[in-house]
């Protein structure tokens, strides 16, 4: 069992603007135990991640050798009746689980409900165990060139645009849903809780908030209708971040963020000013996926990749 302080280190919130969600009743403070001892067969062996609704752990199957990651939400989202009727694990399934593609995680098609130790019935999604960082802590080790950059954004404009191609808005693009192998051979696109689905009734006209503040596109933080351009403009700030290593806004708070990320007063600086080895097609790309203006943005991921592939072949 890992010490209860560093447990902790692994919670720390890497968004200082995120403030959502329960960090209560993931650990017993007493004790020192997870709230879940295992779940079906596999036992619950360490916390590999966590966000504003839900813990992620790492899992064994002793008796097979198989290892899986589970998600299981917040206590509130089990026990609290209007939460649980948001469904966000099904919704997950519903969105991700018939997905076939090398960039999106692979899980059950099924929600396993399993107890917890205080006998309460939690809901728990399996899938695969990626074992590597996400993506803001790949982009710091990895120490890739200019090049290597573009090819990553292209990898995962394909999966975005593939769940585009089947209806899905993802709604919480960010540096942190994009985990790695520990090769950095593999790179997944998760977390499909937040995420609507215009072929399903189930979720297309859900008005529901969510997702994290630094990475929300102008019509998101009005609580607008969303399409596929919202995650356009969210993998714009993460392009911005993973080339430049900053976030293009200065705000200190949350209120002054969603100024500078709605209002047209607030300039993106060029990524160029902040690294001068970026050449300014580059600098156009992304500031085209950033523009507040939603018709004047890209208007799929599919352009988006056409002009990132267009790039990547040029000679810069």
């Amino acid at each position: 069992m890992l010490p209860i302080k560093k447990i902790k280190r692994l919670f720390r919130r890497e968004d200082g603007f995120l403030g959502e969600g329960d960090d209560t009743g993931s650990i017993d403070a007493e004790s020192g135990e997870f709230e879940l001892s295992h779940v079906g067969p596999y036992e619950i062996l360490a916390p590999c991640g966590k966000g504003g609704m839900g813990t992620v752990y790492k899992a064994i199957d002793r008796a097979n050798d198989r290892t899986v990651a589970i998600k299981v939400l917040h206590r509130q989202y089990d026990l609290d009746k209007k939460r649980r009727k948001r469904d966000y694990l099904g919704r997950e399934v519903l969105m991700a689980g018939s997905l076939d593609h090398p960039v999106i995680i692979k899980m059950h098609k099924e929600v396993v409900v399993q107890e917890d130790r205080e006998g309460n019935k939690r809901r728990c999604l399996l899938m695969e165990f990626i074992d590597g960082p996400d993506l803001k802590e790949y982009i710091k080790r990895a120490n890739l060139d200019l090049q290597q950059k573009i090819q990553l954004c292209i990898k995962l404009c394909e999966g975005l645009d593939f769940l585009h191609q089947n209806n899905i808005i993802h709604r919480d693009i960010k540096p942190q849903n994009f985990l790695f192998s520990r090769d950095g051979s593999q790179v997944k696109i998760v977390d499909f809780g937040l995420s609507k689905s215009r072929a399903s009734w189930r979720t297309r006209w859900m008005h529901e908030g969510g997702g994290t503040r630094m990475y929300m596109s102008p019509e998101q933080l009005k609580k607008e209708n969303l399409d596929v351009r919202s995650d356009i403009f969210s993998f714009g700030l993460t392009m911005y971040e993973l080339f430049t290593g900053e976030h293009p806004c200065s705000a200190k708070d949350r209120k002054q963020l969603s100024k500078q990320i709605m209002s047209p007063a607030y300039k993106w600086p060029r990524p160029s000013e902040k690294d001068p080895t970026i050449p300014h097609a580059l600098d156009r790309i992304i500031l085209k996926a950033m523009r507040r203006n939603i018709n004047k943005r890209y208007q799929s991921m599919t352009e988006l990749l056409l002009d990132l592939t267009r790039l990547a072949e040029s000679r810069i």
